[in-house]
């Protein structure tokens, strides 16, 4: 039966220190959580995923862009104007809305990038959460243990491990 394992500390550097003791122990990096209410910088975990938000940044400039010009194109097109072989819209003003809408397409990508990977449009609250949190304490959470990853948890965290109360079915007021 897999289960989750939750484990407060005083300290950053204490929860870093047991985060690498169950990674040396054989439990995999995806499967450990470290919360706080203020942001770590966690070296003992260095393999964390890269972000994309750069690449997502430069897709969303390109998108902006090509957007910005076709509803040039499209407008220029659709306005019937006689300007006597002259330019509708010169490039001066063109230039300046698709550097516009370029700017708004990477924006947009990022800001959409960033609220996705900070995880920020989930619903409910978290379900390793304590409150503690809050309170100022960094807790380490061990999601879907296995036997053997248990058994090296209870070893390196000890006495840490959080025993939250059993959920009622009563509705929160």
């Amino acid at each position: 039966m897999n289960e989750r394992i939750l484990a407060i500390f005083d300290s950053a550097d204490q929860a870093q220190a047991a985060a690498g003791e169950l990674q040396l122990g054989g439990v995999p990096r995806a499967a450990i959580t470290i919360m706080s209410s203020e942001p770590l910088h966690l070296a003992a975990l260095e393999e964390q995923a890269k972000s994309g938000i750069g690449l997502f940044a430069i897709a969303g400039g390109v998108i902006g862009g090509f957007f910005g010009i076709l509803l040039l194109v499209w407008t220029s097109r659709g306005v019937d104007i006689v300007t006597g072989g002259m330019p509708i819209v010169t490039p001066w003003a063109f230039g300046i809305i698709v550097f516009e809408l370029t700017a708004l397409g990477v924006i947009l990508a990022t800001l959409l990038k960033l609220i996705f990977e900070a995880r920020l449009a989930r619903r409910g609250s978290l379900d390793d959460y304590d409150v503690a949190i809050a309170d100022g304490y960094v807790a380490v959470s061990l999601e879907n243990a296995s036997d053997a990853h248990r058994e090296i948890a209870r070893q390196v965290l000890g006495s840490n491990i959080s025993h939250p109360p059993a959920p009622t079915d009563a509705p929160i007021q």
